[in-house]
């Protein structure tokens, strides 16, 4: 039976250090040095062809939800816009690094929208006709699916993402440990795109991994999975794996504290995210 390649959800945070220590003040001295120098390559890659939000939702279809109450409102995700390859994509950049970016987790159903959450994605594929998950899939070291058709994949470690090809090593030890796996599409290895073999054009998603920064690339126009992989590349991304694309949901903490959404959740008691939390 066919199956659908582009509803995925994952969701990203990050703890909140202790106030006043030296080790937050260079912590966060670290986080702006990355955020230039990715700033920097971005604007090398593209030109100057490039955005950076500052905390508004100017998608159509977005919708603010508020903030609660006590919710720290200088924790957010960096959103930039860019071209690239004459591809538009919205980057959605956690502000920290790896392996400090220490709160993920994968879960089904939808995640809670409360003061911790700062990002979350639809992750693995689910099947139209059962409804069953697509590939490796293990959450607290329970495998609820299995599957090697498709090489990619995201190990959630003690919290932290990894992701690349293959992966049955991260596999074995999501299961040993009670971490998380799921298996996706490869789109770029090593530097290197790997474009999958599915034809045709839709709105894309990948997790990315650029040296030590995780984001979230989506494509702003419906693109075949070659032209989004090559654009990810050319990008300078080491590696980055797919996302459920579509109109899937995607949620996520702007500047301000506000929670923004885009796109929409599938029912499914399947729907999985990829999720962040501070």
């Amino acid at each position: 039976m066919k199956e659908i390649d582009d509803n995925e959800i994952r969701i990203i945070g990050k703890p909140t250090p202790r106030s006043g220590s030296w080790y937050v003040r260079l912590a966060w001295v670290l986080v702006c040095v990355v955020v230039v120098v990715a700033a920097l390559a971005l604007w090398i890659k593209t030109g100057g062809s490039f955005e950076v939000r500052e905390g508004s939702a100017c998608d159509s279809g977005v919708r603010e939800l508020p903030a609660r109450e006590g919710s720290p409102a200088d924790e957010s995700v960096i959103v930039i816009d860019t071209v690239v390859d004459d591809v538009p994509l919205t980057l959605y950049m956690l502000d920290c690094l790896l392996p400090d970016c220490s709160r993920a987790s994968l879960q089904l159903g939808l995640p809670a929208a409360d003061s911790s959450l700062l990002l979350a994605v639809m992750a693995a594929d689910v099947r139209a006709d059962n409804g069953d998950i697509v590939g490796d899939f293990v959450i607290d070291g329970r495998q609820l699916a299995r599957g090697e058709r498709k090489e990619g994949y995201c190990a959630i470690l003690d919290g932290v993402p990894l992701l690349g090809r293959g992966g049955k090593p991260f596999l074995q030890q999501a299961l040993d440990e009670e971490g998380c796996f799921f298996r996706q599409y490869i789109l770029v290895d090593e530097g290197k795109a790997l474009p999958p073999k599915p034809k045709g054009k839709n709105h894309r998603r990948a997790l990315c991994r650029m040296g030590h920064t995780l984001f979230v690339a989506a494509s702003v126009d419906r693109e075949s999975y070659h032209d989004f992989a090559t654009a990810l590349a050319d990008l300078w991304v080491d590696e980055a794996v797919a996302l459920v694309g579509s109109e899937s949901l995607l949620i996520y903490r702007a500047e301000g504290g506000l929670l923004h959404t885009v796109g929409s959740a599938f029912d499914s008691p399947n729907a999985n995210f990829l999720v962040w939390r501070r």
